[in-house]
């Protein structure tokens, strides 16, 4: 029970710092004037952590793997980074940090129950249940909610 509750804690605590990620971000796009120079940094802040990390060997090393081993799609995730760290940078000074993370909540929770119910990309195939149906239109509702000022 601990070990689920510390993973539920540690997963929490990674959307807070994307939140947190976001608003520093913010400002220093203020200082940039550009929300793409911005995600560069960012970016490669990023990837310079985690080569960090790697080559600390605190963690499995890997592979890399043939290009032609996988799909094609598997290898443009990153794709979707760049997108929403520019389309937050864009949002939160027009809409505010509330406002742009319920919308993205919103749509991943969407995207989820897609990825969930078809099984696609290799996502392991889970039927939608009214209990998911109806959490997700919650979260909808909420998302309405948070954009009224």
């Amino acid at each position: 029970m601990l070990t689920g509750l510390l993973f539920i804690l540690l997963v929490a605590l990674g959307g807070a710092g994307l939140t947190i990620q976001m608003a520093w971000n913010n400002r220093l796009r203020i200082a940039t004037g550009s929300a793409v120079l911005t995600t560069i940094i960012s970016v490669l802040v990023t990837l310079t952590s985690l080569a960090l990390v790697w080559a600390s060997g605190t963690t499995d090393r890997g592979t890399i793997p043939a290009f032609n081993s996988i799909p094609k799609w598997a290898w443009f995730g990153g794709v979707f980074a760049g997108y929403y760290l520019v389309a937050s940078l864009i949002g939160i000074p027009k809409l505010g940090a509330a406002a742009v993370f319920s919308l993205v909540i919103a749509g991943q929770m969407v995207a989820a129950l897609i990825l969930d119910s078809t099984g696609a990309f290799g996502v392991a195939k889970i039927p939608p249940s009214a209990f998911r149906v109806i959490g997700t239109l919650m979260l909808l509702i909420g998302v309405a909610l948070i954009q009224k000022r």
